[in-house]
């Protein structure tokens, strides 16, 4: 009779002792729901291991050797990019293989992340710039021409997501120091093709509507205006933040690149990159109290003396389309895309819908003569506006300056050289655009470095309160953060692999691992 009463208690034991010897038996019984009775009880204890099981995609490492060569290759497809259009004649202003290189970029970019399986790693872009990019998209609804806008659209979207997550992972230090490469080879290129074939190093006649073009330099560039913005980025990428770079390295190509912006002629970019030096030069040395006042005072006295000298040119009023002389002709474009938006002052042509797309192209409505013959609308702003509409713009502008510019002016314990050169970058941006249109233009060079100064922004600001280097250890020897704190005892006891152990262990290594971009690896 008391037989079935007695043998009760000791499976109960047994049950518990195998379920803590073999949890994964428990675990495997729980998800069957073969056991009631015992899923109920230890629930909290195996969803608890499950969680900590579950989370095995994060630890593949990225591929860091092809994550340099994906970001080498995307910056220097984008400053050869003028020589693979030049010769495009089907008056889309696009080439096959610059798309294809793109997209086999943005693939290998997702290889080397791991991005299938840690998508995790692919989610990076911020959401001024999601909104931007959808109002962009959404614009194909009343595109002129759709199909044209969809792969150009395409193109900005590779190219703007895959420097998000490059410069993620690959960290500030390193793509700096990629960029200052290329910018030093350009630049290099540029004073060999001067020196050594005169006629095409420098301008040998002028273009509609810029009457002193004849000799001024451009290198092996397309234009002298692109060669001037190439050098100023690069003065002002080698002005600021040097760590320890060799002096003679750092003034030489300084010189260089100086000398070849004055002989390109390039108004817009001498002017621009002395407005971002002072900028730049303001932010390193002024106390965070004053510095977001005083920067934003420059920048808003800045705009105004360009609104001032356009209201004094008039360009919307007594310029006409036979007189191509104020400001190299730009007012008369001006004037015709001022026109178009009085026509549609709400949408625009759509994104990508008003250059380069043939009969249907509203500047043959709109303008006349050598206006017909140019690509661009030689402001970036106006060029948004007449194609995306107001609401467009003010997004774009939003993502590409208001924002990243509000963030380094908040980083109250950012480094000042750090955020010296990264402010002057978007200033110069934000000058060159008032006569060139690169804002949100595809792969071109100023857009490209406006992604690429938003995205180490981004990464440079977030909770951390230092610069990440990110998880690349290749160029460690060039790369490495003078601000990270080094075990300076630890390694001079001999202890530094315990240590290490130590502090791999806890919240702690945590708070490490995300500031430094997950790269917990010794140098």
């Amino acid at each position: 009779m008391s037989s079935p009463a007695t043998p009760a208690s000791p499976p109960t034991q047994s049950t518990h002792v195998a379920e803590s010897a073999s949890p994964g038996a428990s675990e495997f019984s729980a998800k069957d729901g073969q056991d009631a009775a015992g899923a109920t009880a230890p629930s909290s204890d195996e969803g608890s291991r499950r969680r900590r099981r579950r989370p095995k995609a994060p630890d593949l490492a990225v591929r860091p050797l092809w994550l340099i060569v994906a970001f080498a290759a995307l910056v220097g497809l984008s400053l050869l990019g003028p020589f693979m259009t030049y010769s495009s004649t089907d008056g889309t202003g696009g080439q096959l293989s610059r798309q294809i290189g793109y997209l086999t970029i943005a693939g290998l970019t997702v290889w080397a992340v791991h991005g299938v399986q840690v998508r995790s790693r692919l989610f990076v872009v911020p959401w001024p710039f999601i909104f931007a990019l959808g109002w962009c998209w959404l614009s194909m609804t009343w595109a002129i021409e759709p199909l044209i806008a969809i792969r150009r659209i395409l193109l900005l979207t590779m190219v703007t997501w895959s420097i998000f997550i490059m410069v993620r992972q690959i960290g500030y230090r390193t793509s700096l120091l990629i960029l200052r490469v290329l910018l030093t080879v350009l630049l290099a290129a540029n004073w060999i093709t001067v020196l050594s074939d005169p006629t095409m190093g420098i301008h040998q006649i002028n273009d509609p509507g810029d009457e002193g073009l004849v000799g001024d330099w451009r290198g092996m560039m397309e234009h002298k205006n692109i060669a001037g913005m190439t050098c100023a980025l690069t003065v002002l990428l080698f002005a600021f933040d040097p760590r320890r770079m060799p002096i003679v390295i750092r003034f030489a190509v300084l010189a260089a690149a100086g000398a070849f912006l004055w002989f390109t002629q390039s108004r817009t970019s001498i002017a621009g990159c002395a407005a971002a030096l002072v900028a730049g030069g303001l932010f390193s040395f002024y106390s965070y109290r004053w510095r977001p006042a005083i920067i934003t005072l420059v920048i808003v006295l800045g705009g105004i003396g360009a609104i001032v000298q356009n209201v004094i040119s008039d360009p919307f009023m007594r310029v006409t389309v036979d007189d191509p002389t104020t400001l190299s002709g730009r007012t008369v474009i001006w004037e015709a895309l001022w026109a178009y938006y009085r026509n549609a002052p709400y949408f625009g042509a759509g994104y990508g819908s008003f250059w380069d797309i043939g009969r249907a192209s509203p500047i043959n409505q709109f303008g006349r003569g050598w206006l017909l013959e140019i690509a661009q609308g030689h402001n970036g702003y106006l060029d948004l506006l007449i194609t995306i509409g107001p609401v467009g713009l003010g997004l774009c502008v939003y993502a590409a300056f208001v924002w990243p510019i509000l963030r380094l002016l908040n980083w109250r314990r950012g480094d000042k050289q750090v955020g010296a050169l990264l402010l002057s970058t978007l200033v110069f941006l934000i000058a060159h655009n008032a006569t060139e249109s690169t804002l949100f233009d595809r792969d071109s060079i100023g857009q490209v470095f406006v992604v690429l100064a938003a995205a180490m922004v981004f990464l440079v600001t977030r909770p951390g309160g230092r610069v990440p280097s990110g998880n690349v250890d290749l160029l460690a020897w060039a790369t490495r953060d003078e601000d990270e704190p080094q075990p300076v005892s630890t390694a001079r006891s001999g202890s530094r692999g315990p240590s290490r152990r130590r502090s791999g262990s806890g919240s702690s290594s945590g708070r490490s691992s995300r500031s430094s971009g997950g790269q917990p690896r010794s140098r």
